[in-house]
Formats: structure tokens, sequence, C-alpha cells
């Protein structure tokens, strides 16, 4: 009888003690607000001849000795925690991904009489000196959606990237006084073929005084507002008026050139069929220009500058570009022998298309996107070629993000192509004309407008949205 009377006893407290740590773990989780399933890290690593420590939600710095030479508050919950030179000093700062409770940090506005009581999300930010000395640097205010993990950018440590458990990442560097979140996005906007035909070269000199700015002015919200604002520009630029030139062999006045820069554009991709019109001279004076403007100019070089080299790099908010421009070849007869290295050409063999296939692969590996410009397929032909389908599978297979077709002077479609990494290849084929007066057909006054964001993510960057706009790319 007393050993069942014992039995129900232990059976009560063991009841009890559940109840009791039922009720902690609700009011713990519930009524102090620390989210189920946040992932708590447990590492160390060494720092001038010491040890960081977490364990068990609690962060210590080790010199050696038996006791801790630094730890957390016991109040703080640590979930994970960074070592970086963020303020490029040269001496490294211990940043912690905190729980604890209240809405700000160690001081609060003069305006807030009492703070909560729940649990919140910080990133505290200390100095740790040579000799183990950890100062408070930056104790700032909760974060806001809550960050499930976060990391230092691969190629560049000072910036520091937190996800969100919805997948958003947000992008935060050191300033002066504190981190500050940069923008996380890069959007894209791509135009066709801007062709200075005769009607064009004459209005804007005569009418307009040598000022071509006309041609641009309906796109320029658009162009300003994007990172990065690309065109073909298919007329080589000339500094002499006897070098002017319309269909077929064309020479566009510098001041096209000073409107194309003026109006925003930060790439201009200058390898196409009409590109040696004006031979090596219209080359090294396109190239020059483009140069001294500050563009990033493709697909040419001039045969007197030996630091042009054949992929470009673009860099904006924390994401890298390499950018590539071909054509499949010139109105030079012969130009590719003639002038050898001075236009990017697309591969006629194997050999030649092995070789592409390991330039653009080695520029993925260092590069978050790359970008192929291509000149190619059939004029006046809304139908992809052949040569197209083969060049567009190429890309794919080297890893390529975005190719941006032009030529055909008329709109082509656009698709997304699957990349044996497992991502997408999007794939523009023609944009048709951008800026021309061609005057064959009216399939030739409808361009498009490449507009592509991308932004970035844990694990590199990755193309959010991209769409094809409609645009009248008649000039006048």
């Amino acid at each position: 009888m007393r050993t069942i009377l014992g039995k129900k006893r232990n059976i009560l407290w063991l009841l009890l003690l559940l109840t009791a740590a039922a009720f902690c773990a609700v009011y713990f989780f519930v009524f102090l607000k620390v989210p189920m399933g946040v992932a708590w890290q447990q590492k160390e690593q060494e720092i001038y001849g010491g040890t960081l420590e977490l364990k068990g939600k609690k962060m210590v710095l080790r010199d050696g000795g038996k006791e801790p030479k630094w730890q957390t508050k016991k109040s703080w919950l640590v979930q994970d925690f960074l070592v970086s030179d963020l303020d490029g000093d040269e001496d490294r700062e211990l940043i912690l991904l905190v729980w604890k409770r209240g809405r700000f940090g160690p001081e609060m506005p003069f305006w807030v009489k009492a703070d909560e009581k729940s649990y919140s999300q910080h990133i505290f930010i200390y100095d740790i000196t040579e000799d183990l000395q950890v100062k408070e640097k930056w104790l700032a205010s909760e974060i806001g959606p809550q960050v499930k993990r976060f990391k230092l950018m691969e190629k560049n440590p000072a910036i520091i990237l937190t996800e969100e458990n919805s997948g958003r990442c947000s992008l935060w560097r050191w300033e002066s006084w504190g981190l500050k979140n940069m923008d996380n996005s890069v959007s894209l906007v791509a135009f066709g073929d801007n062709i200075i035909h005769d009607r064009i070269l004459d209005y804007g000199l005569r009418t307009k005084a040598g000022d071509f700015s006309f041609l641009y002015e309906p796109f320029l919200e658009d162009i300003k507002g994007a990172d990065i604002a690309a065109l073909n520009a298919e007329t080589p630029l000339v500094d002499k008026a006897s070098a002017y030139g319309g269909y077929p062999s064309f020479g566009s006045p510098i001041e096209v050139g000073e409107a194309i820069a003026d109006a925003g554009f930060d790439v201009v991709a200058c390898a196409n069929n009409h590109c040696l019109d004006r031979g090596i001279y219209g080359i090294d004076v396109t190239e020059s220009f483009y140069r001294k403007k500050g563009l990033t100019w493709l697909g040419i070089r001039s045969p007197y500058d030996s630091m042009a080299e054949e992929e470009k790099t673009f860099s904006k908010n924390g994401m890298t570009f390499a950018l590539f421009n071909y054509t499949y070849g010139t109105n030079e007869l012969d130009g590719n022998d003639k002038f050898p290295g001075i236009v990017d050409c697309l591969p006629r063999d194997e050999e030649g298309e092995k070789e592409l296939t390991n330039t653009l692969k080695k520029a993925k590996n260092t590069a978050d996107i790359v970008i192929v410009f291509v000149h190619w397929g059939e004029e006046y032909s809304t139908d992809v070629s052949p040569q197209q389908e083969h060049f567009a599978g190429l890309f794919a297979q080297a890893g390529v993000d975005v190719v941006i077709g032009s030529h055909p002077h008329v709109l082509q479609q656009q698709r997304v192509l699957k990349r044996p990494d497992g991502g997408e290849t999007i794939v523009y084929y023609s944009l048709g004309n951008f800026r021309a007066d061609q005057g064959k057909e009216e399939s030739t006054e409808v361009g498009g407008e490449a507009r592509i964001v991308f932004e970035h993510c844990y694990d590199g960057v990755r193309i959010s949205s991209h769409d094809l706009k409609k645009i009248n790319s008649y000039w006048k």
C-alpha cells in the first residue's frame, strides 16, 4: 500500500514539475517573445592569442586563464558572432547577433519612459585590442524583422549580410558612427541599336546645332533611375566633319557620344558589324572618348591601348558584374584578319568556342553576375536564327546570367534557359532598334527596353525580376 502511495506521490510531483516547466516555457517564449526555432550557434574563433567562444547562448573571451577575460551579460542570449575589420582601422571588431530584453541598447531616447520587457534582436559591436581588451563600440536598438542568420560578404568582409525568416537579405556597412543599411539590389536597363542614320545626323547638326540630346530625352527617367544603363552603340564616333556619314558606312559626331554620356548611360556595347566603318581611326576615337567620360565600353580596343582587356567589370552595391560583347562579324571585308584583336567576334570553329566557354566560366568564378551583349541573328526577322540558338546554348553552358542581343533591328522573343549548374540564363534575343531611322517597315520602329533587377541573397546574387518593355524607337 505504501509503495502504491509513494508511486502516486512521485507521479504527482512529476506532473507538477512538468506543469511548471511548461509554464516557464510558455512565459519565456510567449510573454517574453523569444521566437521558436531560433538557430543558436555554437563555435569558437582564435583572436590575438585568445579564444572567442560561443556556447549555450553565452559569449566569452578566454586568454588561457581559468576565468573568462570578458563575457556578455547573463541576461543576454547570443545567437551568433562574427569577427572583422568593419571600420578599416586594421583592428578587428566583434559583431554579436543578440537577443536581449527591451527594444533599446544601453541608452534609450529621452522621451521613452520605460523599455519593454520582451526580448528583441540586436546587432552589437565591440572593439577588441591586441591585448584582449573589449570595448563597446555600437550597441543600438532592435533590428526590426527577425534575422535568421548573418555572415560577412566573401568579397568584402567589411559588409555584413543578414537574412530574415522571409528570405529577404539586407546589407550593412560601418559609416563613422554605426552600421548603415545599404541598397541590397542593382537595377539594369538595356536598350538596342543606337544608329545615327542620315536624317538623324542632318537634324542634329543643322536644326539642333550639334546637340543630339533630343534622342534620349524620352528615356531619361528610366536611364537615370537605373543603377546601370546600357545600349548598343552601332555607329563609331569620329572627331572631324570629313568622317561624318550615315548608311551604309557610318561615322557619328563626337557630340553623339556627349549626348549618350549626358543622358546617364554607364555601359556602351561597341562590337557590331559597323564598328570598323571608319577603320582603326573610328575605333581609337570611340574608345578614347568613352574612356575619358568614365563609361564602360565593350567589344573593341584600340591598337594603341595595351591596357584594354576582353572582359570589363562593373561594381555596384557590393555586386561585381563581368561584361562581354561579341559580334558575328564586321562589314569591313576580312576585318578580323586585317585588324586581329581589335573587335571581339563570335568564334567560327570548335576550338574558338571552347576558348570562349573557358573565358566565360573563368569570369563566372570571380564575378557575381556575367552579362554578354551580342550582335547576331538575321536582320528584320522576328524569328530566332539557328546561330542565335547555338550561341545562346553555349552561353548557358558557360554559366552566363544574362544575354542581351542586337542587330535584327526588330524585337525578338525573350527566353529563360536552364543551365548545367542549376541556374538560369535570361536571353533577350533582340531588343530591336533604340534610336534609328530605317523606314523599312513599322516593326523597326518598335524596340525593347530590358529591365532586370539583381539582389543579394545568402548564397550569392540572384535575378529577382526581369521583363521587356516595348518602346517607340522612331527618333522624331
